[in-house]
C-alpha cells in the first residue's frame, strides 16, 4: 500500500506570509529613504586655509566637515591642520539658491558659505562667495559623502 504524504496548508500559508511580512518591510524601509531628501548628509574634506584660493605645498590646509540635516539647518566644523587656529563650530539655517536644492547657502558663515550638492557623484563643492563661481582650483575645495 502506498502512503501519501500530506503538507498541511497551514504550514505552507505561513512560510508564504513571512514572505509577504519581509517583502513589506522592506518596503517600509525604501519609502523611508526615499522621503529623506538627496542633499541630506554628512561630508568631509580637506581644502586649503581660509586665506588660500588653492593648496600649498608649505600649507597642510584644513580639516572640514559638514553636515546637512533634514530640518534644513547644518553644522559646520573647520580645523586648521597647521595648528594656528582653534575648531571653529558653526551651526544654522541653510538657504537653497535654486529648484534642484542643490546650490546651498549656510547661513550664519561669513565666508566660503556657498556650497553646491552634486546628487550623483556625492560629493560637496564649495564655492566662491557672492559669485557662487567655482574656484579656478575646483578640486581643492571637494567635500565627499562619509557613509
Amino acid at each position: 500500500m502506498k502512503k501519501v504524504l500530506m503538507i498541511p496548508l497551514v504550514a505552507s500559508s505561513a512560510l508564504f506570509g513571512c514572505q509577504d511580512h519581509n517583502q513589506s518591510t522592506a518596503n517600509t524601509t525604501l519609502e523611508a529613504k526615499a522621503q529623506i531628501p538627496a542633499w541630506v548628509g554628512s561630508y568631509q574634506g580637506t581644502t586649503p586655509c581660509m586665506g588660500c584660493l588653492s593648496s600649498c605645498e608649505d600649507c597642510p590646509g584644513m580639516a572640514v566637515a559638514l553636515n546637512l540635516h533634514e530640518d534644513q539647518t547644518f553644522t559646520l566644523s573647520r580645523e586648521s591642520l597647521s595648528g594656528h587656529n582653534q575648531v571653529e563650530t558653526i551651526s544654522g539655517q541653510i538657504r537653497f539658491q535654486d529648484d534642484s536644492q542643490q546650490k546651498i547657502e549656510l547661513l550664519n558663515v561669513d565666508t566660503r558659505n556657498l556650497v553646491y550638492v552634486d546628487l550623483k557623484k556625492h560629493v560637496l563643492e564649495i564655492r566662491e562667495d557672492q559669485t557662487g563661481k567655482r574656484y579656478q582650483m575646483q578640486s581643492d575645495f571637494i567635500l565627499f559623502e562619509s557613509v
